[in-house]
Order: C-alpha cells, then structure tokens, then sequence
C-alpha cells in the first residue's frame, strides 16, 4: 500500500495500521528531491529504501511507548528462498522477560 510514487491510495487504511497521520506517514517513508530542469522546478518524490526495516523501526518505537522492556532488534524469520516474511519483536514490562526474549531472538 506504500505506492513508490508516493500516491497513497489506502491512506485511511494505512493511518488506521500505523496509528499515525498522512502526514507523518509521507516523512517516514518517502523523500522529495527538486531538480531544476530547462522547463522549470520538477519535484520527484521517492520512497525510502528498505520500507520493511522501515516498518519494523517504526514498530519498535511505537512498542517502547507502551512498555518498560523491548527487544531494540526484531528476529527476522525468512522462507525457503531466503524472503522475510515475518519479523518478532518482544514487549513487556518485565526486565527479566527481556532476557528471555534476547536469548530466543540471538538464537537462529
């Protein structure tokens, strides 16, 4: 749903998942550059690279608003052909739930 033309068709759905603005949204993941070109200013809007790491950073950071403890990386679970397609992160107010999860996560 994160169109790399920076047209966000599903904004309402995309708000509603990452419990953030439009506006928001556009900083966190895409860029503009404003070239000058014979015809005058053309501005280029480009998304950032990486939008899945993106995401989970933004995860992440989300969770520690919420809980005492959060693992700083998530463990990333990839398929057969080597594709991400999950990514673990833990929460809790618990210091020694941390560890635990630390321990789990380090282990691949």
């Amino acid at each position: 749903m994160l169109e790399r033309n920076g047209e966000l068709k599903h904004i309402n759905k995309l708000c509603s998942f990452f419990g953030m603005t439009e506006e928001e949204i556009r900083q966190a993941f895409y860029s503009e550059n404003v070239t000058q070109t014979l015809f005058g200013e053309e501005t280029k809007i480009q998304k950032v690279q990486k939008p899945i790491r993106k995401i989970t950073d933004l995860y992440i950071k989300r969770l520690q608003t919420v809980w005492k403890h959060v693992t700083p990386e998530p463990l990333i679970m990839k398929n057969t052909t080597n594709v991400e397609i999950f990514h673990f992160a833990f929460a809790s107010n618990n210091p020694a739930g941390l560890g635990i999860a630390k321990d789990i996560i380090g282990k691949k």
